[in-house]
């Protein structure tokens, strides 16, 4: 390479990296060097309203991991991250093969499901504590029309995890049904017409050239909302308030509880925040080494 074509490249090179400054400039400031003080904060114990600070090292971490209350938080976030997942994303994928035959009314179907995603977890969360409302909730009303009595949703150890997941479950069906939609869409028509032709029927269809094909897709919706579902906050703070005892008391809630309620203990939420991100960091590791390896790409 001669001295002048190097120059020409070591000069678009410092180009490149002056556009990518401000950027680099606002992560560092709003989310780098939050995580490193979050970690610096973790291996602390903070009195109240941070009149001191201890180096504790790893002890908030060891605390943590011997607690029963941490592994219940834990239990309850699998149960809600199953739940939220495999619900949401089957309703998602059952109305995009639906949505994907043309109507006259698609339009406006495509409109109704896509809604909840502009709703707030705020409006969410109250939306759905108006519909659990045991007295002038619809939905136990709903349910008498049936002959089933309805349960009191979100003040019943048994039923406010589910009240819950429900509700998130249809906070996300929009953007699944949409992402899931593209998908199915993608699908060569030709497939469908050589399998009409062998006779095979819709169920098969479906089965054997729909959702293969969409396994690029269900990969990516899995991940993501694995992720999110770890994460949901607003619709637990409204509808439960972690409670009934500590029956939806997710871990990103006892983070939350530690930091902000009562006495703060912030090094011990913070501790617990990163073993969250840690947890997270696992789940999608396994996904994509195990699962990964599955979706075939056309």
């Amino acid at each position: 390479m001669t001295r002048g074509r190097a120059r020409r490249v070591a000069r678009r090179s410092l180009e490149g990296y002056a556009f990518l400054l401000p950027t680099l400039i606002i992560l560092g400031v709003f989310v780098y060097w939050p995580i490193v003080r979050s970690f610096d904060l973790s291996l602390t114990r903070v009195a109240p309203f941070g009149s001191q600070t201890i180096d504790v090292g790893f002890e908030n971490y060891r605390r943590l991991l011997g607690s029963a209350e941490w592994r219940e938080s834990l239990i309850v976030s699998m149960i809600f991250m199953a739940g939220t997942v495999a619900g949401s994303v089957g309703i998602s994928v059952f109305l995009a093969i639906a949505l994907s035959y043309p109507s006259r009314l698609s339009w406006f179907h495509r409109l109704l499901i896509f809604s909840p995603v502009v709703i707030s977890s705020a409006v969410v969360g109250v939306l759905w504590r108006w519909l659990y409302n045991p007295i002038v909730g619809y939905l136990n009303y709903w349910l008498s029309l049936v002959g089933i009595e309805g349960p009191n949703w979100l003040a019943d150890k048994d039923w406010a995890l589910y009240g819950v997941m429900m509700a998130v479950i249809w906070s996300r069906i929009g953007f699944n049904t949409i992402i899931a939609l593209a998908g199915v869409q993608n699908v060569d028509p030709s497939l469908y017409e050589a399998a009409k032709i062998d006779g095979a029927g819709l169920w098969a269809r479906i089965r054997y050239i729909t959702l293969p094909l969409l396994a690029p897709t269900l990969f990516f919706l899995l991940i993501v909302n694995v992720i999110f579902s770890l994460q949901v906050f607003g619709e637990i703070n409204i509808l439960t308030d972690g409670g009934p005892g500590r029956s939806t008391t997710t871990l990103v809630y006892s983070v939350f509880i530690d930091a902000f309620v009562g006495t703060p203990k912030r090094g011990f939420a913070s501790a617990q925040a990163f073993l969250l991100a840690l947890i997270i960091i696992i789940i999608s590791v396994l996904q994509f080494r195990y699962l990964a390896r599955r979706v075939h790409y056309r």
